[in-house]
This record gives structure tokens, sequence and C-alpha cells, in this order.
């Protein structure tokens, strides 16, 4: 197992790594499929490839990732067409969209860049999601990013605990999650 920076030639691994994180039925549904790969994936693998790492397995494949929008201003500006897809592809989802978008620009001039992280089922328990978000972390220290954030579902209690365990605080919950940030310049 190994922690690489985005190539291209990982971009179908990613991608299903997404969908099988997802809802149940993110792999089978072409709509919600649509909605996650653009809610939560293309936009960073096709806008922003230097601030994404891929978790890779003895074959080369890619079994987990952390992605990352590095200014909120950049994100909110290229973003759009892909959230316009994700938002035409939602159904009841289309809450938990503006929830997201919301939290993103009501803490963006304090926690400029946002993350997502996942990795495949049966990866994870073994400190490949730690070592994913400290790979992230230092690359956004050593470009100068003061902050960084992200949202989960209030209800998963246990990627709360990993995230407070890796530095991140909670900032806020509400509209059922939870927003959380860390300091970089600390």
């Amino acid at each position: 197992m190994k922690i690489c920076r985005y190539d291209d030639k990982y971009r179908s691994g990613v991608r299903d790594v997404c969908l099988v994180t997802g809802p149940d039925d993110a792999p089978t549904d072409k709509r919600v499929g649509t909605y996650i790969l653009n809610c939560y994936c293309n936009y960073y693998i096709e806008c922003e490839p230097g601030n994404c790492f891929v978790l890779v397995n003895e074959d080369d494949e890619a079994v987990g990732y952390t992605l990352c929008a590095e200014n909120y201003r950049n994100y909110r500006k290229n973003s759009k067409p892909y959230l316009k897809i994700a938002r035409e592809n939602a159904g009841r989802e289309k809450a938990e969209i503006a929830a997201e978008q919301f939290a993103l620009r009501l803490f963006s001039k304090k926690y400029p860049a946002h993350l997502h992280i996942d990795i495949r089922p049966g990866y994870t328990g073994s400190g490949f999601g730690t070592e994913l978000i400290r790979t992230l972390l230092s690359h956004l220290k050593d470009k100068g990013v003061p902050a960084v954030m992200l949202t989960v579902g209030s209800g998963n209690r246990e990627a709360i605990r990993f995230y407070e365990r890796n530095g991140f605080k909670i900032i806020v919950k509400a509209f059922g999650g939870t927003v959380m940030g860390i300091n970089l310049r600390i």
C-alpha cells in the first residue's frame, strides 16, 4: 500500500471508490451515481488534481483518496457546472448539497480549503486514513493554506472521532451535518 499524487490513470478507480463509499444505491443507480460523482469527486480530480492523493494497493489500483479544493473562491467559481449536474440528478439529496455549500461559504474566510476522504471497505482501520490526511495537510501547509474544513454526517460518530484524532475540531453542528476544521498555522 502506498499514497501517491493523483494521476489520471487512477480516474476510474477513484470514481469507483467514491461510488462504493457513497449511498448503497450509488453504484447501481445512474442518477444517484451522477449526483455523487459530480458533487464529491469530478471537480477535484479535473480542476485541482494537484491537491488530490490516492491510496493504491499492491496492484496499483486506487482503494482510497483524499480530494481537496484549496481555495473556496476558486472552487465556487469553477465548480458551478459540476454542482449544476449534481443538483439536476439529486432527489432528496438537494438539501444535503445546499447545506454543504452553505457551510463551505459560511466558514470559507477562516477555512478556505475543504476536503473529502474515502477508503474502500476492507482497507479501513489500518491507519491509511490518517496517512492520507497527514499527506494532504502537509501538502496544504507547504502551499501556505491557513486552514481546511470538511463536513460529515452528525450521526457518523466513528468518522467524527477519526477527524478529532487527526486534529480537527467541531466548528458547528447543523442541518444533520457537522462542520469540522483544522488550523494549519499552529
